[in-house]
C-alpha cells in the first residue's frame, strides 16, 4: 500500500511517516511538501533507512499540474493532507481532493485542529480572537467535509488536541519553553497558567491518524483528545525542575477567553471507530521529550 503525505517535511507529517515507516512495513510512502515551513532537516536520513518505500518530491499542493504528475507515478491507496492551510488555504485542499478522485485515490485524511470555529459563525471560535491560520484551516476542513457530503468521497478528518515531542517548531508551548530554559531566556505562560489542557505525544497522534487510514468512517470527523490534563504553569514548572533552571524564568502573558479544551464525550469517535487511545505515559514521554531537546541543539539552534 502507498500512501501521499502531503507536509511530510513539518512536525506532525514527519513524525507520522517515520512511524508508518518504522512500524507498517512494507507500506511505503510518497512525500509532497513545498518547504515553505517544513524543513527537510526534519525528514533527514528518512530515504537512507528506507530506501526505495519513501520518496520526497517538491511540490504545493495547489499545483495541479505537480500533483497530477505525482499521482500518475504510483497507485495510491490514500492521500494524509498535513499541509498547513495557512500556506495552502482552502484553494490547495479543493485541487488535491479534485486531482486525488481523477486518480482514483480511494482515502482522504484531512489532519487539523482540535477546536475549528464553524463556516460564519465567528462567535463560536474555541478561542476568541484566533490567527487568520485557524480561519483557513476552517476553510480548508470545509471543503474536505464538503466533498464527503456532495460527491460521496472517503473523507476523513481527525483534530487533534495539543501535540508535543521531537522536532517541533520553536514557537509551540512545550518546545518553545524548552529552548527558551536551556537558554535562560523568559518562559512564556499565557493567562495565570491555570487552563489545563491535554497533551497528545506525537507518536500517539501518528498512530491516530493512521488508524483513521484503515478504519475511518467516510464523513467522521474524529477528535483526538486524553483524558489526563495539565496546567500550563505546571507544565513550565516540571520542564524548568528537569533543567535544573530557576521557576523565576516564568513569565504570565495576557492571553484573554481561553476556553475548555475537546472533552472525553468528543474523543468517543476516536475510541469507538478507531480503537484508539494515548498509550504514551505523560510524564515519561515528557521527560524523554526534553532529553531530545538537550541533546539536539544543533537542531533547533
Amino acid at each position: 500500500m502507498r500512501i501521499l503525505v502531503t507536509g511530510g517535511c513539518g512536525f506532525l507529517g514527519s513524525n507520522f511517516l517515520r512511524f508508518v515507516l518504522q512500524h507498517y512495513g512494507p507500506e511505503m510512502i510518497t512525500n509532497v511538501d513545498s518547504l515553505v515551513t517544513g524543513k527537510l532537516a526534519n525528514v533527514d536520513g528518512v530515504a537512507a533507512e528506507y530506501g526505495n518505500r519513501y520518496e520526497f518530491l517538491r511540490a504545493d499542493i495547489a499545483d495541479s499540474d505537480l500533483i497530477d504528475e505525482v499521482l500518475t507515478t504510483h497507485q495510491y491507496f490514500a492521500v494524509v493532507n498535513f499541509a498547513s492551510a495557512s500556506a495552502t488555504g482552502a484553494e490547495g485542499v479543493a485541487n488535491l481532493l479534485e486531482r486525488a478522485r481523477q486518480h482514483g485515490v480511494r482515502r482522504f485524511v484531512q489532519v487539523s485542529k482540535d477546536r475549528i470555529p464553524e463556516p460564519g459563525t465567528s462567535g463560536s471560535f474555541w478561542r476568541k480572537g484566533l490567527p487568520p491560520a485557524d480561519e483557513y484551516q476552517a476553510e480548508a476542513d470545509e471543503v474536505a467535509i464538503e466533498a464527503y457530503r456532495e460527491y460521496e468521497r472517503e473523507v476523513v478528518v481527525t483534530r487533534s488536541a495539543n501535540n508535543y515531542g521531537p522536532m517541533q517548531s520553536p514557537r509551540a508551548f512545550v518546545s518553545g519553553s524548552i529552548i527558551h530554559a536551556l537558554r535562560d531566556q523568559p518562559v512564556s505562560v499565557p493567562g495565570d497558567g491555570s487552563t489545563a489542557r491535554p497533551w497528545i505525544h506525537v507518536d500517539d497522534h501518528s498512530a491516530a491518524v493512521f488508524a483513521a487510514v484503515l478504519e475511518g468512517h467516510a464523513g467522521s470527523i474524529y477528535h483526538l483528545t486524553s483524558e489526563h490534563r495539565t496546567r500550563d504553569l505546571d507544565l513550565a514548572h516540571t520542564i524548568l525542575e528537569q533543567l535544573g533552571k530557576p521557576r523565576d524564568l516564568i513569565r504570565l502573558t495576557p492571553f484573554d477567553d481561553v476556553a475548555e479544551p475537546p472533552t472525553d464525550e468528543d474523543a468517543y469517535l476516536a475510541h469507538e471507530e478507531l480503537d484508539w487511545e494515548p498509550r504514551k505515559n505523560f510524564g515519561e514521554a515528557l521527560r524523554e521529550t526534553i532529553d531530545w531537546y538537550v541533546r539536539n541543539r544543533e537542531w533547533w539552534e
